[in-house]
C-alpha cells in the first residue's frame, strides 16, 4: 500500500467531486456518494440516506440551488487500509443561488471515510458540524 498515492487518488476523486459541484453539476456530484443503505450523511446533527441527500439536493435546485463550493482550510487522512481512507479537515461552504445571492457557512469540521469500490472511490460516510464562533 503506498500511502502518498492512495491519498493523491482520494485528493483526485474530491476535486473531482467540487467540481461537478462549482460548475452546477449537483446530481452528477451526488452520484459519486457511495449508493448504499449503508451510507449516511450527517450535517450539523441531520442524517441523511442516500436517497434523502438526492431528494434534498433536487428540492434544492428546485429551489434555486444552482451551486456550491468550499475552501479547505485544513486536513488530515486516515488510512485504514488500501480501500477505505478517512479525510478529516474544516472547510467553509459557499451556496450560490440561481437570483445571485450567496449564503456561506461558518468554519465546519467535516469527516469523509471513502470507499473504493470498483476502482473508484466513493464518499461512503460524511460527518459534519459548523464550528462554534470564536469570538
Amino acid at each position: 500500500m503506498e500511502k502518498d498515492k492512495i491519498i493523491e487518488e482520494v485528493i483526485q476523486a474530491e476535486q473531482n467531486l467540487l467540481n461537478l459541484l462549482r460548475q452546477g453539476e449537483l446530481m452528477r456530484g451526488v452520484a459519486i456518494h457511495l449508493h448504499s443503505p449503508d451510507y449516511r450523511n450527517i450535517w450539523n446533527g441531520e442524517i441523511k440516506t442516500y436517497e434523502m441527500l438526492e431528494n434534498r439536493i433536487k428540492a434544492g435546485i428546485e429551489n434555486g440551488l444552482q451551486s456550491f463550493d468550499y475552501q479547505v482550510k485544513e486536513r488530515d487522512f486516515l488510512i485504514i487500509n488500501a480501500e477505505n481512507v478517512i479525510e478529516t479537515f474544516t472547510a467553509v461552504e459557499t451556496d450560490y443561488l440561481k437570483d445571485g445571492s450567496t449564503s456561506t457557512s461558518g468554519l465546519t469540521a467535516i469527516s469523509i471515510l471513502w470507499q473504493l469500490v470498483s476502482n473508484k472511490w466513493r464518499l461512503a460516510y460524511l460527518h459534519a458540524s459548523e464550528l462554534p464562533k470564536v469570538n
